[in-house]
């Protein structure tokens, strides 16, 4: 438990895997009432039962898209509606495409427009009135490594992900007199489903031992290894504690070294 979140609210989008669903344990283990949203209902019950869990607090599942627009503020609505107002967000997603751009359609950009920055546009809209009204708030978002060193195969992810940081930048500065701190956490890889599948497609195609393959994919990262979703984790709940309290408009990158931007 931690004495500055007991009795908070909180919504995490994208909660049933991965780093959203570290996040969301980590909010519930330290006294929040916790949100999840995710579009596989099986996973959503799951991971709502092993919520009720490790909270005191109450736990709301609710079944959205977040590409969907009506779908998502339906979401911000029943949340903050259920759990008599919202504290803290943390605003996850899925992956657009991959490929180069002479292999992505129109179709394509307009649908990772509308999971990875117009989905975080609506829900900001709702929730930032909802906070004012409470005296304050913690958003952050959780985007990518790439919104600063540009993969040539991530190119949706790059432009999207780069928005939602000039996004933060900009609602940083217009929330602050009003107590609400928005800030970006970038990983890089980490041990979740996504690169565990990646790992596998190595194992499968080269035969070699698992132990080599994550090594082999994880050569170029400083530190040696893929991240752990609870040490993401655990820097979002540094910073929606109010530990963080001076970090506004900013993005913070936790990637094991491998960046070589110098900011």
């Amino acid at each position: 438990m931690n004495e500055l979140l007991v009795g908070k609210s909180a919504l995490v989008t994208a909660a049933t895997d991965g780093l959203g669903l570290a996040c969301a344990i980590a909010l519930a283990d330290a006294g929040c009432s916790v949100a999840i949203c995710g579009r596989r209902k099986g996973a959503l019950a799951r991971t709502e039962a092993h919520l009720r869990q490790r909270t005191r607090g109450s736990v709301l599942a609710v079944a959205a898209n977040l590409s969907n627009g009506n779908e998502v503020s339906q979401l911000a609505e029943q949340v903050i509606r259920e759990l008599s107002g919202l504290d803290i967000v943390v605003f996850n997603s899925g992956h657009p495409a991959a490929g180069r751009l002479d292999e992505l359609s129109d179709a394509d950009w307009y649908a990772a427009f509308d999971l990875l920055l117009m989905s975080a546009v609506r829900i900001i809209r709702l929730v930032v009135p909802v906070m004012k009204a409470r005296g304050g708030g913690d958003i952050v978002f959780i985007g990518s490594r790439v919104a600063r060193e540009p993969a040539p195969d991530l190119p949706l992810s790059t432009v999207m992900r780069l928005g939602l940081t000039g996004l933060a930048k900009l609602l940083a500065t217009e929330l602050a007199p009003h107590n609400i701190r928005i800030n970006v956490v970038a990983p890089g890889y980490f041990d979740t489903s996504g690169n565990r599948r990646r790992i596998d497609a190595v194992t499968d195609a080269e035969g070699l031992p698992r132990v080599e393959a994550e090594a082999r994919l994880a050569s170029h990262i400083p530190i040696g290894r893929f991240g752990r979703a609870e040490e993401l984790a655990a820097l979002v709940l540094f910073l929606v504690t109010g530990k963080g309290g001076f970090l506004t408009g900013t993005t913070i990158t936790m990637d094991g070294g491998a960046s070589r931007s110098l900011f």
